[in-house]
């Protein structure tokens, strides 16, 4: 049985959803905007349905068209109550003003629920210079087969997943990626849907299996901020496909040719984007990256940030955060997004990251800016083992999984080594909340609260906090 409701829109949570409430039920509607007015259609027995938006009865003075043909409801499928078109964006029918309004605000009530006397969050720092689009230096789409989508049997898609889903919505724009990335990840799929070659759907098309029953998984595009270096990753479920060969071959003769081409060779069917196998096929091992006048030199699986300009502030407020000549023990370090700019800048840093791949990258890109271990050493153990041998630090860079940190690491720092101060970058700020109440009852209070729009148009946003100790 299904309600049809008028509902207020209260809030947006932290994944982006409008709240309203009827009664004691909450309802999480994508979409929308705090102040508006909707109609919604709602399952009645259902307390954990979700409801679908049929109408914006009274909108926001904030709400625009989307630039994007591909982003909102998916108007094709109006049967479906979930139905979602591409699951990239989540706010493009907000103006980008009141985007950055709402992500400060979503960052002060989750301290202020958390903390008993939190800091004044400040407003959200534009992640974009101008106009937030064509921002993320990392392209990625995922490939798929039409008849596994329900449509026209023979031919091959390439798009995004829907919004909490597996199902591909395929594109034909992304104008939030960099217009260089789309460029060759666009020139491959024509070449590999010309060529006939078909994605993976089963484990049939694992490392000893059909390659008739498809290879292709998704393409990684990563585009150089600053310079002209295109690194394209093609991700397969096998290598044996020689259609695949000479498609490849044939783009790279083109004018959309990326500067590099490598393969990763991913035959299991799980959630991760890259399989263990990577090799070169043309061009150099390492894309080079500039970040705030730091060069760093990125592996084709390694994790990097894919905003190169937000970035940049993130190690800027770092950097302004941390006072000169202080050693500095930088956890959860990645590449040394952190930890080489602040040696450049006179730091001596201990950097802890468990990821091989990445610490590879680090180091070579520390031999590159003429860096010497003692300035910048590199540690390739779990942030939870080595803090176990860490005797003091002065300053501590943490820069967590979503997931926040564990409860003894927040101890061992906070209640072992007890630094005079802690730069906490944070991707997620209901984590974010629960470790700075953990940290405020070893006597350390909250100096800066600075948020960043890492990804305009979604509800992501990351933040600097500066914490320090009281009694120091």
């Amino acid at each position: 049985m299904l309600d049809v409701l008028d509902v207020d829109i209260e809030y947006l949570n932290a994944a982006g959803d409008g709240v309203a409430h009827i009664g004691r039920r909450t309802l999480l509607i994508p979409f929308t905007i705090p102040g508006e007015r909707v109609r919604v259609e709602v399952e009645r027995q259902r307390s954990d349905a979700s409801p679908r938006l049929l109408e914006v009865v009274d909108a926001s003075p904030h709400r625009v068209a989307p630039v994007c043909r591909h982003f909102g409801p998916d108007d094709r499928r109006p049967d479906a109550i979930n139905a979602r078109g591409c699951g990239g964006c989540a706010w493009q029918h907000i103006a980008y003003p009141e985007q950055l309004r709402l992500k400060t605000a979503l960052v002060t009530r989750l301290l202020k629920e958390a903390l008993r006397h939190p800091a004044t969050v400040r407003p959200t720092l534009p992640g974009a210079p101008g106009e937030p689009w064509g921002y993320r230096h990392k392209v990625h789409f995922v490939f798929g087969n039409a008849a596994a989508a329900g449509r026209r049997s023979g031919s091959l898609l390439m798009g995004h997943y829907a919004r909490g889903s597996r199902r591909i919505v395929p594109v034909e724009e992304c104008p939030v990626h960099a217009g260089r990335g789309n460029r060759v990840a666009f020139a491959f799929f024509d070449g590999f849907r010309r060529a006939g070659v078909t994605a993976a759907t089963s484990a049939r098309a694992g490392a000893g299996g059909d390659a008739s029953a498809g290879v292709l998984r998704s393409i990684a595009v990563r585009v150089a901020g600053q310079g002209p270096e295109v690194m394209a990753t093609l991700v397969v479920s096998n290598d044996r496909d020689t259609r695949l060969r000479s498609a490849s071959r044939r783009v790279m003769t083109t004018d959309d040719a990326p500067t590099a081409l490598h393969l990763n060779v991913h035959p299991r069917g799980d959630a991760f984007i890259f399989g263990r196998q990577t090799r070169t096929l043309v061009g150099p091992a390492r894309l080079r990256e500039q970040v705030a006048g730091t060069s760093f030199l990125v592996s084709p699986t390694a994790f990097f940030q894919t905003n190169v300009h937000a970035a940049g502030l993130l190690v800027d407020l770092v950097l302004a955060a941390i006072p000169e000549g202080e050693q500095v023990l930088d956890l959860y370090a990645g590449a040394g997004l952190f930890a080489l700019p602040l040696a450049r800048r006179g730091h001596r840093v201990v950097a802890i990251e468990e990821n091989r791949s990445a610490v590879e990258d680090g180091e070579v890109s520390a031999r590159l800016n003429r860096l010497t271990p003692r300035e910048c050493r590199f540690v390739a153990r779990s942030v939870e083992s080595a803090l176990e041998v860490v005797r003091t630090a002065q300053a501590v860079v943490l820069d967590p999984p979503r997931e926040g940190c564990e409860s003894r690491v927040i101890d061992d720092i906070f209640g072992r080594l007890k630094p005079r101060r802690v730069v906490y970058v944070s991707c997620n700020p209901e984590a974010l909340a629960r470790d700075l109440r953990a940290a405020s009852s070893y006597g350390y209070g909250i100096q800066t609260v600075q948020p960043v729009d890492m990804f305009p148009h979604t509800a992501h946003v990351e933040t600097v906090v500066t914490i320090v100790n009281r009694d120091s």
